[in-house]
């Protein structure tokens, strides 16, 4: 459940998870989770994820691969930690493109048609993420969508920011789990997933509909029917990756038992 712990005051990290209505503080720069009624901190998905992937040893690798390329270490990891984080600043950057675009796309929508504008007006001005969006848009299912909901077991003391989450009927609470990746080599099979999740195979996609599987889960505790999961992965063009019927069921069944497990 987490260690109690002083709660940040500022009301701009504050959000509500969607499926619960629960207050959460959440803290960017740490990405700590911290509920607002308690001062526990929650497990995000992201960590509780990590249990089941195996992590890059890289002072290991990097000291062999020092020895056999003759290069100094330091220079090795200096390198490799530069180029993790110029993608993961790009990942970031284009997250914050979509959600923002999504967001505001009708307000920007009636702006556009208000001012007579020639485009919609929540569109980004650089031509490379206009054209990121306009070709999203002709695989992407338009629609009710929530951009960055946060979803929350308070018993369970785990939460998570969905990237898009889509409505499908808000009446009878059926909804799918959208999420952007920027990864180029989604599909190969580079690492396992630890059990229960090895039947996923050991794709970095398999390691995105387990994070799904999880959100999914959580909002099933609400009452959510969960209609499948999407990843929409851009590599130089959009394509669209789908988890749904028996197979969906079955990954959010093994995360709730191993949630069960771990709070026991």
């Amino acid at each position: 459940m987490g260690l109690k712990k002083e709660i940040p005051v500022d009301p701009r990290n504050l959000l509500t998870s969607f499926n619960e209505g629960e207050d959460i503080y959440f803290d960017e720069p740490t990405h700590v989770y911290t509920h607002a009624k308690t001062g526990k901190v929650f497990k995000s998905a992201t960590t509780w994820l990590k249990g089941y992937e195996d992590q890059f040893d890289s002072d290991r690798i990097s000291a062999s691969c020092s020895k056999k390329w003759g290069i100094p270490q330091e220079d090795i990891l200096g390198m490799w930690e530069s180029n993790g984080n110029a993608a993961s600043g790009f990942g970031t950057a284009i997250h914050a493109v979509m959600e923002h675009y999504f967001t505001y796309k009708t307000v920007g929508k009636a702006v556009q048609i208000s001012a007579g504008k020639e485009k919609n007006a929540a569109l980004p001005n650089h031509p490379f993420l206009q054209q990121l969006i306009f070709d999203l848009e002709k695989v992407r299912v338009d629609g009710d969508a929530v951009q960055e909901a946060l979803v929350s077991s308070s018993k369970l003391g785990i939460c998570g920011l969905i990237d898009d989450l889509f409505i499908v009927d808000r009446k009878k609470k059926i909804c799918r789990i959208r999420d952007y990746k920027i990864t180029f080599d989604i599909l190969v099979e580079k690492t396992d997933l630890k059990a229960p999740f090895t039947y996923l195979g050991g794709a970095k996609l398999s390691k995105n509909f387990v994070q799904l599987s999880f959100y999914g889960y959580l909002m099933s505790l609400s009452g959510w029917t969960i209609e499948g999961v999407d990843i929409y992965n851009w590599d130089g063009s959009w394509s669209v990756h789908t988890l749904e019927g028996p197979k969906l069921m079955k990954t959010m069944l093994l995360v709730g038992s191993e949630l069960s497990k771990k709070k026991r």
